[in-house]
């Protein structure tokens, strides 16, 4: 049989069953939570099968394709209200046509990085939403973590480990041992990224999370056992953060992924520039914090970093260590990542240590006198302050390098200057498009959405969507693009 034709099947049986579900949900008043699992692991169980099915990726990207519309307009317009009923703003069901399309355009040489991950996604996720609704008293997650269960996670944990180790077996991978050692390495990443992830977008991030971490582990290099083992060290390192106030529970959780994945897959090389950034960021933070403790902040956030935060300063390092991982040239994705990483650093060192020392600055843009800590304001000591942080990641740079990196210098250079460029850029951003507000109680400039008890805040400059961890995400990765237009002139 054809793909045309095996792409026909799959389309048609996956319509079928969403008809049914909907026939029965409808006529024979089963809820909507019952139909909609249902279809969710029916269909995954056959779009994680395609690989097996089909000779090339184009034709059932197309069928994801239209799939991925069909969904997404069934959403919009209610057309599948037995379906949809369950959680009616949730775009779950077009997130996962989006990660079966994105597996089969990224992965499709690989069987077992979309077979595997996506039926870990339909059994763990339905199981995760069994469990968590089912018992009468469950016990919720920390802040951060809206909805979901300690019962869930659990659920999410075990089910992952049992379909990933079988998978792995399955596809002659290896023996039942090691498999198990995989599957066990995978289940804590895909029970933290479903514990976090929001308003069905699990069904985009698991998927992808488990394909990334298999990814590694097909690697020969790594091994289930340094994937456990980089788990253990990312899981004492975050521990000891949270109990020192530096990080919030859903931002543990996401310092544990990047360590992990960084540790686990790329060694101490790739790990060490993200904790020395870290590490010394918050006692900076919280030294400054203890410097002017008694006078309001400016910044919205403060010395304990949130999942938001965890991924503006670390999330644009992480892909590129990911785009690394996937073939691209180390030569140029290493001095990228430091000066990704030396970007975060020179930008939280000026700010921090511009807060501590000083009590005005300048706005970069027009030198007008502004509060220490505003947007867009600098200090000749801030200043000194960034230098140092782009400085000290270019030095760590010196002292551990990947292997088959020969610009050893050339990287650390180009982490300076990279680092020092990206904090000026966030600057100039914060002084000119990101969100400020003006408190209506006191007057005073914010970034926060509330400031004085009881007064609410009215925007004054900016977009509100370029809040502060998304210029910290652009200024990231200007940073990165200058470090490596620097290693490529050099």
């Amino acid at each position: 049989m054809n793909d045309i034709n095996v792409a026909l099947l799959c389309v048609a049986a996956v319509a079928i069953i969403v008809v049914l579900s909907e026939v029965v949900g409808r006529y024979f008043g089963i809820s909507g939570r019952i139909t909609r699992l249902a279809v969710h692991i029916s269909s995954g169980v056959i779009v994680a099968l395609a690989p097996l099915l089909f000779q090339n990726r184009w034709w059932p990207a197309a069928a994801a394709l239209l799939l991925l519309v069909s969904l997404y307009l069934a959403v919009h317009f209610h057309w599948l209200p037995s379906i949809h009923a369950a959680r009616p703003s949730s775009y779950g069901t077009v997130w996962f046509a989006v990660s079966v399309l994105l597996l089969y355009l990224l992965a499709w040489d690989e069987p077992v990085l979309i077979t595997v991950p996506l039926l870990a996604m339909a059994f763990a996720d339905a199981a995760g939403v069994i469990v968590g609704e089912a018992r009468r008293y469950t016990i919720p997650l920390p802040q951060g973590f809206t909805g979901k269960s300690w019962d869930g996670s659990i659920a999410v944990f075990a089910i992952t480990g049992l379909t990933v180790s079988l998978g792995w077996e399955a596809f002659g991978l290896a023996g039942t041992g090691q498999a198990l050692l995989v599957g066990l390495a995978c289940a804590p990443v895909v029970a933290i990224v479903e514990a976090f992830s929001r308003r069905g977008t699990d069904n985009l991030t698991v998927p992808l999370a488990a394909a990334f971490t298999l990814m590694l582990l097909r690697d020969s290099a790594v091994q289930p056992q340094a994937m456990l083992l980089a788990e253990a060290v990312a899981l004492v390192l975050v521990a000891t953060a949270v109990r020192w106030k530096a990080l919030r529970p859903d931002g543990a959780a996401g310092a544990f992924l990047i360590a992990t994945w960084l540790l686990g897959g790329g060694g101490w090389p790739w790990t060490v520039p993200i904790m020395v950034f870290f590490i010394i960021s918050s006692v900076l933070s919280q030294v400054s914090d203890r410097k002017r403790r008694g006078e309001t902040r400016v910044i919205a956030k403060g010395s304990m970093r949130d999942m938001a935060q965890v991924g503006a300063n670390g999330g644009v390092a992480l892909a590129i260590f990911a785009a690394a991982a996937l073939g691209f040239p180390p030569d140029l994705a290493w001095p990228a990542f430091l000066g990704a990483v030396a970007t975060a650093t020179s930008d939280t060192w000026a700010t921090e240590i511009g807060m501590a020392l000083r009590r005005h600055a300048r706005l970069i843009t027009t030198g007008r006198t502004v509060p220490a800590g505003t947007s867009g304001g600098v200090t000749l000591v801030g200043f000194a302050g960034s230098a140092a942080g782009a400085l000290v990641i270019g030095l760590v740079a010196l002292m551990l390098t990947p292997a088959g990196i020969e610009a050893v210098g050339i990287s650390a250079l180009a982490a300076a200057v990279g680092g020092i460029a990206g904090s000026l850029i966030d600057s100039f951003l914060g002084a000119t498009l990101q969100i400020q507000f003006r408190c209506n109680g006191c007057g005073a400039l914010t970034e926060k959405k509330r400031h004085c008890e009881g007064a609410g805040v009215e925007p004054i400059r900016g977009w509100r969507v370029l809040n502060n961890d998304v210029v910290n995400v652009v200024s990231c990765t200007a940073g990165a693009a200058v470090a490596l237009l620097v290693s490529v002139i050099v």
